[in-house]
């Protein structure tokens, strides 16, 4: 114990800290969240996750729809929607089948294959079949780790910011709303993961309000590189944490 608050206590407080971090991040370049909070979340606690950061993520990209509507691309968002549905099932049977530290595990791969496709170079077309696949591959890795912004953003590297923005926060929003009635159908929602996604929800609005001052003045592609070093060396840590404890 330190000052009285004890180590439980330290550890909702740093998720606190993630959290907005993670909103700030998510609100300037369109993803973040997940990629940094959820690994290290998984690693001090694990029962909160994916449900907690799928509910905030939800938020967010409710708000970011709402102001970037026009700028979205709506035939990426319905085809990557209707995609997600299978991969949903694929993530929530992961969620159901796998033991702890296999979950673990799984999520500090999905990470670091989320990570090598958000620095590659490669910017495939969006295309019909490469909305299709990257939706399936959203629909996995967001319901099972909740980070499914990166093979989205992967078809979305030729459009502008304010259409990558508006697009991603599409995708996230459908695409959260099918992980979270999945999860739900097969019992994978506890009432510990709702009250933490309240209890953080003020955080949420907190980091948009940063978000909206501090987007003119960050630079996105440090910001960007940042988010994959800080997710990598997390996932890489829950890997080594699950495999060896």
């Amino acid at each position: 114990m330190f000052l009285g608050i004890s180590a439980a206590a330290w550890s909702y407080i740093f998720i606190g800290v993630l959290i907005l971090a993670g909103t700030i991040t998510q609100g300037t370049i369109g993803f973040g969240l997940g990629t940094i909070a959820t690994p290290i979340i998984a690693l001090i606690r694990p029962e909160l996750v994916p449900t907690l950061i799928l509910l905030l993520a939800l938020c967010i990209s409710s708000y970011t729809l709402s102001r970037t509507f026009r700028e979205t691309s709506w035939r990426v968002v319905g085809i990557s929607s209707l995609a997600r549905i299978p991969g949903s099932l694929v993530g929530a049977w992961a969620i159901a089948s796998l033991s702890p530290n296999g979950l673990s595990i799984f999520i500090g791969c999905a990470v670091l294959f989320a990570m090598t496709l958000s620095s590659l170079g490669w910017s495939p077309r969006p295309t019909t079949l490469n909305t299709l696949i990257a939706g399936v591959a959203s629909g996995i890795l967001g319901t099972s780790t909740s980070i499914g912004g990166p093979p989205m953003a992967l078809i979305m590297k030729r459009f502008d910011p304010d259409r990558t923005r508006g697009t991603l926060a599409g995708t996230f929003v459908l695409g959260t709303l099918v992980s979270l009635i999945i999860l739900a159908f097969s019992g994978q929602i506890s009432s510990t993961q709702m009250g933490a996604a309240a209890a953080y929800l003020p955080l949420v609005i907190v980091g948009l309000i940063a978000a909206n001052h501090l987007n003119q003045f960050i630079d996105r592609n440090l910001l960007n590189r940042i988010v994959i070093i800080v997710a990598i060396s997390a996932a890489l840590m829950l890997i080594v944490e699950s495999a060896v404890f």
